[in-house]
């Protein structure tokens, strides 16, 4: 992540050292994403030693990861350098994933598993490379004599 931060930081500063709204929201999105499944990651080994190990550990970890998925869209749905229809899509992808964790934490499908907790995982890994994407994707308006 920290290599990706880089490239990004390096192409998307313009002369005057400022960045254009959109590109810091994308930027602030993709590290929060990236620390957000690194957290997640270990937040299973973390309940674990602390609680002991038994049939609650994914009910706890998905419910923190629900809720945390659910905060996140509800910020992203106020961030106004985004489209709306963009917005939308991500916080209806984000609230499938939240949702995952809801069923999961009442038993409802996965029966307090891995999986869907993994789906969240996932969600993060996934939003932090498209919002890489979107970062070092080159603009026809960002070069010079094209248009």
């Amino acid at each position: 992540m920290a290599g990706f931060s880089a490239i990004v930081v390096l192409f998307k500063r313009r002369e005057s050292g400022q960045w254009l709204p959109e590109d810091a929201d994308r930027f602030n999105g993709m590290v929060l994403h990236a620390m957000a499944a690194t957290i997640f990651c270990f937040l299973p080994a973390i309940v674990e030693a602390a609680t002991g190990p038994g049939p609650d550990l994914w009910l706890v970890c998905s419910a923190l990861l629900g809720a945390q998925i659910t905060v996140h869209a509800a910020i992203v749905m106020r961030l106004k350098s985004t489209s709306t229809p963009a917005r939308a899509l991500v916080a209806g992808g984000a609230f499938v994933a939240a949702g995952l964790q809801v069923l999961n934490v009442v038993g409802v499908g996965a029966s307090r598993g891995f999986t869907p907790y993994l789906i969240g995982l996932q969600w993060h890994l996934l939003q932090a490379g498209v919002l890489f994407v979107l970062l070092i994707w080159v603009r026809d308006e960002d070069i010079e004599g094209g248009g």
